[in-house]
């Protein structure tokens, strides 16, 4: 074969097998020509686990262990950080520098310090210490702490997560008893496989606030001065024998049954708000009734601490 014929010989198995994905090179220095085969380099997909669809994609944001996981991500344009347990999102972690409340409690001003990702890391390491120990995770419970306004997940009365403005279900409810309630249950079937809890069973949970449109037609109405009571009586036994929650809509009277509703009505602003007789008092000349910290603040009374009011009974 003649160089001349060798070379168009060589320039057509070079475009073949270029269109095969394949560069061939060409050897022919003073020897018979030698064909070397070459594959072209693929993409190679990236083999970092992906989060779940409800979490938008991040990265990963600490080491993973065979328990946890931590992703960093944005929520409504702001850092936030979700931590995954065994491949399940259990808590959201937000921006606590700008919405965080103000507190006098340094251990919650250090903590509304950190990063979302550093709040999320510190929790990873709880859960983690807890792995490989004998754990028993019916001890899971959640509470409301009227004092962080927050309900706190504890186990065996020691706080594993706070869920409140700054920490909530990943794919929340927007209601923070139901997020504080799914987010404990999915830890307790995750640690250990326990019963999930009912609503019933969370310590000392805000009463839901009842609609104006939904209560009875006025019975009779009473006017006179309102006060207010809370701490210090918080979580004790009220007369009627539940425990008084200062976050709840509820009120003393002197004589109304237990069990009655009651429309308080704020004479110097109009606010109103219903709420439950499950108490006695006041005891004080003049005024007609007392009511939770909660339902103080709903009408506007609690910073004057008393209100001329005009009280409607609704009935049961």
């Amino acid at each position: 074969m003649s160089h001349t014929q060798f070379n168009r010989i060589a320039r057509s198995v070079l475009a073949t097998s270029l269109g095969a994905g394949f560069v061939t090179t060409i050897a022919s220095i003073g020897t018979p020509a030698i064909a070397q085969t070459v594959p072209v380099p693929q993409t190679i997909a990236s083999d970092r686990p992906t989060p779940s669809p409800e979490i938008p994609q991040g990265e990963i944001a600490a080491a993973t262990t065979s328990l946890t996981r931590v992703y960093s991500h944005s929520w409504r344009n702001k850092p936030a950080a979700t931590l995954y347990i065994r491949s399940i999102p259990v808590l959201t972690f937000l921006n606590s520098q700008s919405a965080a409340k103000t507190t006098s409690s340094s251990t919650d001003s250090t903590e509304a310090a950190l990063t979302p990702v550093q709040r999320a890391t510190d929790a990873a390491n709880r859960f983690n210490a807890l792995n490989g120990e004998d754990l028993d995770a019916s001890a899971l419970t959640v509470g409301w702490n009227s004092d962080r306004e927050a309900y706190l997940i504890t186990l065996n009365d020691e706080e594993l997560a706070a869920i409140d403005e700054t920490t909530i279900l990943p794919d929340t409810t927007r209601d923070l008893t139901q997020d504080a309630l799914q987010a404990t249950n999915r830890l307790r079937r995750l640690l250990g496989n326990a019963r999930p809890l009912q609503t019933n069973e969370i310590a000392l949970r805000p009463e839901p606030i009842v609609p104006e449109q939904a209560v009875d037609n006025v019975i009779r109405t009473q006017r006179g001065i309102a006060s207010w009571y809370g701490p210090g009586f918080h979580g004790r036994r009220s007369a009627s024998g539940e425990r008084f929650n200062q976050n709840a809509m509820t009120a003393a009277h002197r004589t109304l049954p237990f069990g009655t509703r009651v429309r308080v009505i704020n004479r110097n602003n109009g606010r109103s708000v219903v709420v439950r007789i499950n108490d006695r008092g006041p005891f004080i000349r003049g005024r007609v009734i007392d009511l939770s910290v909660g339902a103080a603040r709903k009408i506007g009374m609690y910073g004057s601490g008393i209100a001329p009011v005009e009280v409607e009974v609704l009935g049961r």
